[in-house]
């Protein structure tokens, strides 16, 4: 199975000081829009409207929609105004701050060794920038547009989450159809980049040169060294089961917090007709597979949810819903309309779950098919339960839908 590499770019990629890269791209941007707001209101605001994107939870803008709203209307500007500015200062000004970045000819060699074998590889950086800002770093790294290897690179216009949120990696890794294969993390930070997606049973290597930092790295066990000793790391990775490692409850809260976006992601510009449509290997359609999601966690999820937090140690019956994709006929069902009811639902059981104590996670219960079980055990197989379906719906696409399948 190929490997998947997920790779942060600031200081790690590229040799980017954020502590001299972000008052030269505040000054720069700054001057930029000084015909329409000064800087003494504009810096504040933009500080303000990033720091909504980095808490964002769970919520059906992206972070360019949670930027925007609390940043152009707060200042009295008119987005429309602003954007072809702003596009400009994007090809133009920001340029100047490659002098501010070094190119890292390890990180070269590390990519071009993924990349010849085949890796699925995304640069995974904090998506707090426009798209056309990360390509222009990737650029000053060494990576030009006719040569690169990546998959995708993580901005605001597609993001729902950032980097710590654990949420961030699972939608990621949903967008990649959540890979079987091995999957990996690569980052300086331990707070955004190791630590998170650790939470989601992504092994990580620590690119870091900071002593006191590492000796506590050695006391997590986490691996560390320079990036020239990811590539030997790389090749000591065993082979996983098929089986997701799930076992923290921030994981299994961001896989869950992501499934709607994802599923949105995957399904945006199918036709009515694709949301019907078989294959010869699959015996399910998009429109079944995300209607039978949307009723197992209305009419089972949330159920069993509220019974193990009322009840003491409660009897949970199994439920075969497998026959209501017939008798409910899920093929006549309004395509669009179900990943927002599904996100709805969703929304309720986050709500309630990100509230519980770890005691309460722990409460018991007694489930006809698993025996004693936990509240704990019952989420993470709904969160295991969402991988299966988007595993389903991405191969479906991916099978039957080629015009629509080469963006994933």
């Amino acid at each position: 199975m190929s490997i998947t590499l997920l790779i942060d770019l600031d200081d790690t990629l590229l040799i980017n000081p954020l502590e001299s890269f972000m008052p030269a791209y505040i000054k720069l941007l700054s001057k930029k829009l000084t015909p329409h707001v000064a800087p003494e209101k504009m810096v504040p605001q933009l500080l303000a409207a990033t720091d909504c994107m980095i808490k964002n939870s769970f919520s059906a803008k992206t972070l360019e929609q949670t930027f925007d709203e609390n940043f152009y209307p707060v200042l009295g500007l008119e987005k429309s105004d602003v954007v072809p500015l702003i596009n400009d200062f994007y090809q133009n000004e920001f340029n100047e701050l490659k002098k501010v970045t070094s190119l890292r000819p390890e990180a070269v060699k590390l990519i071009k060794y993924a990349a010849d074998n085949n890796y699925n590889i995304v640069v995974a950086t904090n998506p707090l920038f426009p798209q056309t800002a990360m390509r222009s770093r990737l650029n000053w790294a060494g990576f030009a547009d006719d040569n690169f290897p990546f998959r995708f690179v993580t901005s605001y216009e597609m993001m729902h989450f950032s980097k710590p949120n654990p949420a961030y990696y699972a939608e990621i890794l949903g967008r990649l159809g959540w890979p079987r294969g091995p999957i990996c993390m690569v980052g300086n930070s331990l707070k955004e980049d190791i630590l998170p997606s650790s939470l989601l049973g992504i092994p990580g290597f620590w690119v870091d040169g900071n002593i006191e930092k590492l000796k506590d790295a050695r006391e997590m066990h986490i691996p560390f060294g320079g990036l020239n000793e990811v590539i030997p790391w790389l090749e000591s990775l065993p082979d996983p089961d098929e089986q997701i490692e799930l076992q923290d409850v921030q994981g299994i809260l961001g896989t869950l917090r992501a499934t709607p976006f994802v599923l949105q992601y995957l399904t945006q510009g199918l036709s009515e007709t694709d949301w019907i449509k078989k294959s010869e290997t699959k015996n399910l359609s998009v429109l079944e597979m995300l209607n039978h999601l949307l009723d197992v966690e209305t009419e089972i999820n949330a159920p069993r949810i509220e019974l193990v937090l009322s009840a003491e140690n409660p009897f949970i019956a199994g439920v075969d819903s497998d026959p209501w994709i017939v008798e409910r006929q899920y093929q006549n069902t309004r395509s669009p309309q179900v990943i927002s009811d599904f996100e709805a639902q969703r929304h309720n059981s986050i709500v309630k779950l990100a509230a519980l104590s770890l005691d309460e996670w722990m409460l018991p219960a007694r489930h006809s098919f698993f025996g004693p079980t936990t509240l704990l055990e019952l989420v993470r197989f709904i969160a295991l339960h969402d991988i299966d379906h988007i595993r389903q719906v991405y191969a479906l696409i991916n099978a039957e839908f080629k015009d629509k399948s080469d963006r994933l």
